[in-house]
């Protein structure tokens, strides 16, 4: 009872049986209030001895059948942790029994000294000194007249240049084969002849404004670079294809481009007449 007045008169007032219940719910009250109804109840000779409480027991939780299932499911995933550790153990024990060994080092033999073969590579010359002197000496051979037209005379001048660069290259190159004496690299080098040969030609087929007499002299000079172009091509398929590089073809090319190499720069005689009547030959 909230707000009960403990004063004395208050408490002489009530009953016997309020004044027990004072004590018996000592929850509810003051301390004060609880002693007060106490000693009144003891000056009245109504005060009964309290019985001891007890707390009520425990209740024992009553076992269900989910409970069983838990506790299966938790014996049956301790098992299987054990059993999954236990298998983990053997397989480690047995990469450990069966792991590779280091083998042995071998002491190896000596290897024999490593013998290489000699390859000679002749580099290709460039023939640009040979071609200046042979450039000089095909303009000296001109007419006084077409060497006096400077502007002509320094294109022939210029293609001259090319030719003599291709048969120099085209020359060396064929002798090589003639000679069987060709690298591994001839047929690369034969490829370079071809694209001075070529260069010469690509460059004939523009009117380059010169004189007759200059104008013969490059055709005659294009008629050497065709045998040469053809002997070349033929010179470079048989040696990438490891054929023999000597053919009819390519020697009478050989011959007929000499021949014209050699007209170019003034040296070509005629053949002297046959006198005398031929059955005394």
């Amino acid at each position: 009872m909230p707000g009960l007045s403990s004063s004395p008169d208050s408490f002489q007032q009530k009953t016997t049986a309020e004044l027990q219940y004072l004590i018996e719910n000592p929850d509810f009250y003051d301390a004060g209030v609880v002693a007060r109804a106490r000693q009144e109840l003891r000056q009245r000779g109504a005060l009964a001895p309290t019985a001891p409480s007890f707390s009520e027991p425990a209740t024992l939780p009553v076992p269900t059948d989910y409970d069983d299932d838990d506790t299966a499911a938790a014996g049956h995933g301790t098992k299987w942790l054990l059993g999954g550790l236990l298998l983990a153990l053997v397989l480690a024990g047995a990469w450990w029994l069966l792991r590779p060994q280091p083998a042995a080092p071998v002491t190896a033999a000596p290897a024999a000294p490593i013998v290489l073969e000699t390859t000679v590579v002749r580099p290709l010359p460039s023939f640009e000194q040979e071609a200046a002197g042979q450039v000089a000496i095909t303009r000296r051979l001109l007419p006084a007249a077409d060497r006096a037209d400077t502007t002509a005379a320094g294109r022939y001048a210029r293609m001259a240049r090319r030719y003599w660069l291709a048969e120099n290259t085209a020359a060396y190159l064929t002798a090589q084969a003639l000679a069987d004496s060709t690298t591994s690299v001839f047929a690369g080098q034969v490829g370079i002849g071809l694209e001075r040969v070529n260069w010469f030609l690509s460059a004939m087929v523009y009117d380059q404004n010169l004189t007759p007499e200059m104008d013969n002299r490059l055709a005659l000079m294009r008629g050497g670079m065709n045998l040469r172009r053809t002997s070349l091509e033929a010179l470079k398929a048989h040696a990438e294809r490891e054929m023999p590089l000597i053919s009819e073809t390519v020697e009478r090319d050989q011959q007929e481009a000499t021949s014209i190499s050699r007209e170019v720069l003034g040296q070509y005689r005629k053949a002297a007449p046959i006198r005398g009547r031929l059955e005394t030959l």
